[in-house]
């Protein structure tokens, strides 16, 4: 049963996941506003691009693009009454308007709380989408109060690899993986999902860059009478474009896959790390540094758990003292194999004179890959 206008929606009407919301056949009723949370663009961009079709079925488009204010010290760029004066003003073209408000932060967080009796309101043939950088925050007023006539779809970026607390999954039992299997499956291509797995894996993890790949690989293989994507293909037509985490690439030397994490390492240094605020480090310095930075409290958390085990401690004493929690415990316990007490010391005493040589102007690329070449793996 449908919620009356003007009453609080539940979690299940205000809450949707990117994958549940795309694959309704129809989204009618649609919303006052929608709210997009997450970091995944590509997802944001579809919801928008579904929301237009349905909204306009095939009219006039009215669609009218705002800029949020970059900080909450600029929220007067843009005030609550301008996008509710947009939202209201009459078209002499079409009944309805669309108006999406792009890097919605800072606007959310001033205005959400004042926005929403408008919401409950309405805006005649006025709708609105704010489209967050960021997620959500659940404390604020507007999430805790949204009515039924607004939607918050949760665009997280799907993982590429298994949750650490699951490590009997093979490696590509995940959420990127099956969302991959299905995307090619939209656009009438058929993807194992091992061979999901190895077209992210080679490709990275950004949802636009891994679509233009299958539509790549789809216009190749119609010229082959087939829809099936295997290896050979992915090898044949996607080159190796995947950027590393420098916590991604200590991860595989703490686990002891040495050819994988001199893969990583090299990578970094050939193509940069990509943070998360965007910004690109490129100095192979300011690499390595991160990189031992990472690595040694992960050693210490070693150490120490090798020291307990000695006296008899287990694992409930390692996640009662902190080292580790549990959800991580499976990792942990590989880490702890792959790097015996008397590896660890050495690597330790290596890690060190690794820093103290970048520190002082050794070439710092060189220094890191000797250091993962020699004490990594097994």
């Amino acid at each position: 049963m449908a919620t009356k206008p003007g009453t609080r929606a539940g979690a299940r009407d205000k809450g949707l996941s990117y994958l549940a919301l795309i694959g309704r056949k129809t989204w009618k009723p649609l919303p006052q506003a929608i709210v997009l949370s997450g970091t995944a663009d590509f997802f944001k961009k579809r919801v928008v691009d579904r929301f237009t079709e349905e909204l306009f079925e095939g009219g006039t488009r009215e669609v009218r693009r705002l800029q949020g204010p970059a900080s909450e010290r600029q929220v007067d760029e843009l005030p609550l009454s301008t996008v509710l004066d947009e939202l209201r003003t009459p078209s002499f073209f079409t009944p309805r308007r669309l108006i999406l408000v792009e890097r919605a932060d800072a606007f959310v967080a001033a205005h959400g709380g004042d926005l929403l009796p408008h919401l409950e309101e309405g805006f005649g043939g006025g709708h609105l989408i704010l489209w967050l950088d960021g997620k959500l925050d659940g404390r604020t007023k507007l999430a805790k109060n949204l009515p039924a006539s607004a939607w918050v779809v949760d665009c997280a970026q799907p993982y590429d690899r298994p949750p650490p607390w699951e490590a009997r999954r093979p490696v590509w039992d995940s959420d990127l993986t099956h969302w991959l299997v299905a995307h090619a499956r939209d656009k009438g291509l058929e993807l194992a999902p091992e061979t999901a797995y190895s077209l992210h894996d080679r490709a990275g993890t950004d949802l636009g860059v891994l679509d233009e790949e299958l539509e790549k690989i789809r216009t190749l293989l119609s010229t082959r009478g087939t829809n099936v994507i295997d290896d050979a293909v992915i090898h044949e037509s996607v080159g190796d474009l995947r950027e590393d985490s420098v916590f991604q690439a200590v991860e595989l030397f703490l686990e002891g896959s040495r050819a994988e994490a001199l893969e990583a390492a090299h990578r970094l240094f050939t193509r940069g790390y990509h943070q998360d605020n965007g910004a690109v480090l490129t100095e192979p310095t300011g690499i390595a540094l991160l990189y031992l930075g990472a690595l040694l409290p992960r050693l210490r958390a070693l150490r120490r758990a090798h020291a307990m085990a000695a006296e008899g401690a287990g694992p409930d004493d390692w996640i009662a003292v902190g080292i580790v929690q549990k959800p991580f415990l499976a990792r942990f316990q590989r880490e702890l194999k792959a790097i015996p007490p008397r590896k660890l010391v050495k690597l330790i005493d290596r890690l060190y004179e690794v820093d103290r040589a970048i520190k002082t102007g050794g070439p710092a690329a060189r220094l890191l890959e000797l250091l993962i070449a020699e004490l990594g793996g097994a």
